[in-house]
C-alpha cells in the first residue's frame, strides 16, 4: 500500500462489507441443518457510520447469500467499490483471505481491510500470515472507520489511525495504540437494517430459539465484566455500555412496524447486568403491548423471581444461560463464578415463572475428567432444561485459558476447526471417542427423553415452527450417527 494517495472523490465513496461465504457445515459440522442465520450487526453499525460520513455503504453478507467464493468475489467486484471491509472469526478468516486475493488479482487498487475476534485476538499474525489484506482493524470499528475513510477522503496514509495493524513499505506488520477511549453507543447512528437485502426472510434462528415468526436478534449492548477463561471477549472489554434506553425500544419499535417481527432474541452477552437499564426496557415493552415474544442471554447469577416476573410480563418466553459444566471442579477452573447448586436455583426459579430454559454446556476443557464428565451428565438430570445446545471447548487464539494450556492436553492448531463443533481440544486423560461418546451419550438421553419429546409436540402443528424443528431433528441425527470431527480431520468412530 503506497504511503501517498489521491484523494477519493465524492463519487467513489462506496464501502462494501463482507461476510466471508462460510457454509453452515464449517459453522456447525454435522449439525448444519440446526444452525441458525444472524443478521452480521458490526456491519449494521459500522454501515450506518459510513453513511453518516457520506459514503455509500452496501453488505454482502455470503452465509446468508448462499454465495461460494468465487460468487462472491465477483458479486463484490461488480458493486465498483473504493474499500472492502471483511469481519471474521477465526473459523472464517481463512475463506476471507481467499475472497480477498480473488479480488486482488482483478482490483489491485482496492484497499482490502479487515476486522473481527480473529484481528483482535491476533492482530500482527493475520497480516503476517495473510498479505493480500492492507489493514486490520483491532477492537471496535467505528471509530477507527471514521478515521481512515476520513483520511482517504483527504489522500491521507490510513496506516496510522489509532487501532490500525498495518504493512510498512519494507514490508514489516505494525500494530498502532488503540484509541484510549471506548466506542460511545449512544453517539452511533441508528441501526442500518434498511443494508441487508431480504431482510428478516434471508435470516432464522436455530430450533432451540424459535418461538414465533418473523424472527431476528438484537444487540444493544457491549462488554462483559465477567473473567470465564475460556470466553473471548477481547474485542468489547469488560466494561459494559448500552445503547440508551429509548434508543433500544426505537430500534424494537423500527423492527416491530417496519418488518414485521413477532420473535426477537437479545444476543447481547451481558444486557441484563445492566439491571436498572433492563428494567426500563421491560417495562417499556409491556406498554407497547406488541404481538412479541423475546429470548436472552443470561448468568444464573442474575436471576431472581421479581426480574423473572417482569420479564414475564414483558413477553420473555425463553432465557438461554451459560451453564458451561455440572462439575463445581470445572466451573472453578474456567473462574465462572457460580456454582452447580446456584446453577440449578437459577434454572428452578425460571422454570416457575413459566418461562422455558436453553443451557449452554461445554464438554472437554482442560482438567475435565471421566469424572467431571458424568458430574455434567447428573446434573442435567436433576435441573428443569428445556432445551440444550452441547459443544465442545474451542481454544480460541489469546483467550486466558489458552495461554496455559501447555502441558494439559492436545491442542489443534488449525484455525477452520475453531467452531464449537469440531473436537479442537483433548485434554489429558481423555482421548476423542471419550469426548464423542460422552457427546452423543448427553445429547441422546436429553432430546430423547420423554419430557424432552412431549415439550416439542405443539411446534408440529405450526409450520415454520415443525420445519425449525425437523431441522434440527435431523442435524442431530446426522451428528449422533457420524460423529464430529476428530483433531486429525477424520471421523471418530465408536
Amino acid at each position: 500500500m503506497p504511503a501517498t494517495l489521491s484523494p477519493v472523490p465524492p463519487d467513489r465513496r462506496r464501502i462494501v462489507f463482507v461476510v466471508p461465504p462460510v457454509t453452515a457445515e464449517d459453522r456447525y459440522g454435522p449439525m448444519a441443518s440446526a444452525g441458525n442465520s444472524l443478521p452480521p450487526h458490526a456491519f449494521l453499525y459500522l454501515g450506518a457510520v459510513a453513511r453518516q460520513l457520506r459514503w455509500e455503504p452496501i453488505i454482502v453478507d455470503g452465509p446468508a447469500e448462499g454465495l461460494s467464493l468465487d460468487a462472491c468475489a465477483a458479486r463484490v467486484e461488480a458493486l465498483d467499490p473504493t474499500v472492502v471491509g471483511f469481519t471474521v472469526s477465526t473459523m472464517s478468516v481463512a475463506k476471507a483471505a481467499r475472497v480477498a486475493e480473488k479480488l486482488r488479482s482483478r482490483r489491485p487498487e482496492l484497499l482490502l481491510m479487515v476486522g473481527g475476534p480473529h484481528v483482535t485476538a491476533l492482530p500482527a499474525e493475520t497480516l503476517e500470515h495473510m498479505p493480500v489484506f492492507d489493514l486490520g482493524c483491532v477492537g471496535e470499528g467505528e471509530d477507527v472507520l471514521r478515521d481512515v475513510l476520513g483520511r482517504l477522503e483527504h489522500g491521507e496514509d490510513p496506516r496510522e489511525v489509532p487501532g490500525i495493524v498495518a504493512r510498512r513499505d519494507d514490508g514489516a506488520v505494525i500494530a498502532n495504540p488503540l484509541f484510549e477511549h471506548q466506542v460511545e453507543l449512544a453517539e452511533l447512528p441508528d441501526l442500518a437494517w434498511d443494508l441487508l437485502e431480504d431482510f428478516p426472510g434471508r435470516y432464522h434462528a436455530a430450533a432451540t430459539y424459535l418461538n414465533k415468526t418473523p424472527f431476528s436478534d438484537l444487540i444493544v449492548s457491549r462488554g462483559c465484566r465477567y473473567r470465564c477463561t475460556f470466553c473471548d471477549n477481547q474485542t468489547f472489554g469488560r466494561s459494559i455500555r448500552a445503547l440508551p434506553v429509548e434508543r433500544i425500544l426505537a430500534n424494537i419499535d423500527r423492527l416491530v412496524k417496519d418488518y414485521g417481527i413477532r420473535s426477537l432474541f437479545f444476543t447481547d452477552d451481558s444486557l441484563m447486568t445492566l439491571r436498572e437499564d433492563f428494567e426500563a426496557v421491560c417495562r417499556g415493552l409491556i406498554e407497547r403491548d406488541y404481538d412479541l415474544e423475546w429470548s436472552i442471554n443470561a448468568r444464573t447469577s442474575e436471576i431472581d423471581a421479581e426480574i423473572l416476573a417482569l420479564m414475564r410480563r414483558a413477553g420473555c418466553w425463553q432465557i438461554s444461560f451459560g451453564v458451561e459444566s455440572g462439575s463445581w471442579e470445572i466451573l472453578k477452573r474456567i473462574k465462572k463464578a457460580a456454582t452447580p447448586a446456584m446453577q440449578a436455583r437459577a434454572l428452578e426459579l425460571t422454570r416457575a415463572a413459566g418461562i422455558k430454559s436453553n443451557a449452554y454446556i461445554i464438554i472437554g476443557f482442560p482438567g475435565e475428567t471421566h469424572e467431571t464428565l458424568r458430574e455434567t451428565e447428573q446434573f442435567l438430570k436433576t435441573v428443569p432444561i428445556d432445551t440444550l445446545r452441547l459443544t465442545y471447548f474451542t481454544p480460541f487464539p489469546n483467550t486466558d485459558i489458552t495461554a496455559d494450556l501447555g502441558g494439559q492436553g492436545e491442542l489443534v492448531a488449525d484455525w477452520t476447526r475453531l467452531n464449537f463443533y469440531n473436537i479442537a481440544y483433548i485434554p489429558n486423560g481423555l482421548t476423542a471417542k471419550d469426548l464423542e461418546r460422552a457427546y452423543r451419550r448427553i445429547m441422546m438421553r436429553f432430546y430423547l427423553s420423554p419430557r424432552v419429546l412431549r415439550s416439542f409436540l405443539p411446534h408440529l402443528v405450526v409450520p415454520r415452527k415443525a420445519a425449525a424443528l425437523m431441522r434440527g431433528t435431523f442435524g442431530l441425527g446426522k451428528l449422533l450417527l457420524s460423529g464430529p470431527g476428530a483433531p486429525d480431520g477424520s471421523k471418530c468412530s465408536s
